[in-house]
């Protein structure tokens, strides 16, 4: 046995040793971020938040968290990451303000624990300003655009960018009103990046793509979007026409320059006066313009914020989703009544209560008078009172029912001749009784909660994104209450419209027809004058 006790001491030790061992293992991971456009972001809008993270330690799964400190009132976005020892990993969170934050900070959580985390500023950019962003590799290209003066904004805001910053999100763009690329290679553009370009500027963004030297390289990954296909040869060609449409001198010596070979195609607009320097056609609601000329050639020229002037212009955009992220308002309050949130009518409530005064009162009285028991009072004013409290219980269990509900309005945002709109929903979630919900959508979808029904002071529930879905956890509903949520996502154009319509002296007349199989009801036309 004396022989033994050194043995068995020693595999205890071991036992102990070993696991503190594992558990002490490194963590290495390193974290890094940027946010919106060159830091900027419009207050309201969705804008990408690019967080690159490393893991050289052992094995884990993790949230990432991005959140605005110091804020009151302000969301969180939360995004689950495995980390296999040894990953580099790009994510996007895209998230939003509700006030003008100037900072933000990102987290790496693990079982509640910071492994990691970065301090990111911001800069908050107002409504009423027109934002440009420039994708290039001079970071001063265009910078002489912040002197524009376009209708309808207070100022203009030029912000750069790098082409594999842009967002594969059409909504985390709509903080831009125009966007130019110079020579970047749009052909290494994602799928989703390119696909949310195309409905960015369906929806009323403004594209310029540049050309020269680097033209075909920026528009190969946009080629279906273009007003004019691009020719593989570049040659000398004069610009001076472009000083027509500037209004100012040429710099001495620059009125030639390589030019790319534009085929304009089915309305395009030609903005240079017929010398093929500067095409553009309207797509949905807004443009694509495309340039021969490399769009840092006019750098110096008084008159290049002039010429930008005539290409770009203030759209105004249709948001219904920016109303509840900035003033937590939904319209499900003012187009949706539930069945589970009903009130009797004010007669209804009139007659109960004339009812039960009659009864607890002069009704009880000539009642016990009669059978000449009027000490009976004690024992009847209660039992009335309890039946009416028991019957105004029952009453109102079966107003608001025994199951959830779950009620949408959807607006659907498309232009006539494009595969792709995109989805608002406003959600709805009625719950008879106090409990728990997971709400999940696809992981393509923006989602955040707006105030309720009649709990606005309901605290706000996380949303989880991942690659496979986004979905809200422990959504807590009280007793008969209402959480209501905004969901956005692009979706494939439902209906098929096509349309000849034309403006005249005597008003607006023409065709619209609905090519789709989708029956549309109750069909209202609007119409804007330019």
């Amino acid at each position: 046995m004396r022989r033994l006790l050194p043995f068995i001491l020693f595999c205890m030790l071991a036992c102990v040793v070993m696991p503190a061992q594992a558990q002490s293992q490194p963590i290495a991971v390193t974290l890094d971020a940027h946010a919106g456009y060159g830091g900027a972001y419009r207050a309201g809008e969705w804008f990408p938040v690019i967080i690159d993270v490393a893991n050289d330690g052992p094995d884990l799964r993790g949230e990432l968290v991005w959140e605005f400190p110091g804020q009151r009132n302000e969301p969180s976005f939360r995004y689950s990451v495995d980390l296999p020892r040894g990953s580099r990993k790009r994510i996007t969170i895209n998230a939003f303000s509700r006030g003008f934050a100037r900072s933000g900070q990102v987290r790496l959580l693990s079982n509640d624990v910071v492994l990691a985390d970065r301090s990111v500023s911001i800069d908050p950019i107002d409504s009423d300003k027109f934002v440009i962003g420039v994708v290039g590799s001079d970071p001063t290209l265009l910078n002489t655009l912040e002197t524009l003066q376009i209708s309808g904004s207070n100022g203009t805001v030029v912000r750069h960018l790098q082409d594999n910053e842009l967002p594969d999100q059409a909504l985390a763009l709509r903080g831009l009103n125009s966007l130019f690329i110079a020579d970047a290679d749009t052909s290494q553009l994602s799928v989703p990046q390119r696909e949310s370009i195309s409905l960015w500027a369906t929806l009323g963004g403004q594209l310029i793509i540049g050309g020269g030297v680097g033209g075909q390289r920026a528009a190969a990954g946009l080629t279906a979007l273009l007003p004019a296909d691009v020719g593989p040869t570049v040659a000398e060609g004069d610009i001076t026409a472009l000083v027509q449409v500037g209004n100012g001198p040429l710099p001495s010596g620059s009125s030639r320059a390589p030019l790319s070979e534009l085929r304009p195609r089915s309305g395009a607009v030609d903005l240079s006066k017929g010398a093929g320097l500067l095409y553009r056609s309207n797509y949905g609601v807004g443009s694509v313009t495309i340039a021969a000329f490399d769009l840092g050639l006019l750098r110096g020229w008084l008159g290049e914020p002039t010429l930008w002037g005539t290409v770009v212009t203030s759209i105004p955009l249709f948001t219904p989703g920016i109303g509840s992220r900035t003033n937590q308002t939904s319209i499900l309050q003012s187009v949706l009544q539930l069945p589970g949130l009903g009130l009797p009518s004010a007669w209804t409530l009139l007659l109960f209560l004339v009812g039960y005064t009659l009864v607890i009162g002069p009704i009880n009285y000539f009642v016990l008078r009669r059978l000449r028991r009027l000490e009976l009072a004690w024992l009847s004013v209660p039992l009335v009172v309890i039946i009416f409290a028991g019957g105004l219980y029952i009453a109102g269990f079966g107003l608001r029912g025994s199951q959830s509900q779950l009620s949408q309005v959807t607006v659907v945002q498309a232009s006539e001749g494009q595969q792709r709109a995109l989805a608002t929903g406003f959600v709805a979630l009625f719950s008879p009784r106090r409990a728990n919900y997971t709400v999940g959508f696809p992981s393509a979808t923006l989602i955040h909660e707006t105030r309720s029904f009649d709990d606005i002071s309901a605290r706000t529930t996380p949303v989880m994104i991942d690659e496979q879905r986004a979905e809200l956890r422990d959504l807590l509903i009280d007793i008969a209450s209402v959480r209501t949520l905004v969901a956005e996502l692009p979706i494939d154009a439902p209906p098929t419209i096509e349309s000849s319509v034309e403006s005249s002296d005597q008003g607006v007349h023409g065709q619209i027809r609905n090519s789709g199989g989708i029956a549309l009801d109750n069909v209202c036309l609007l119409y804007t004058s330019p």
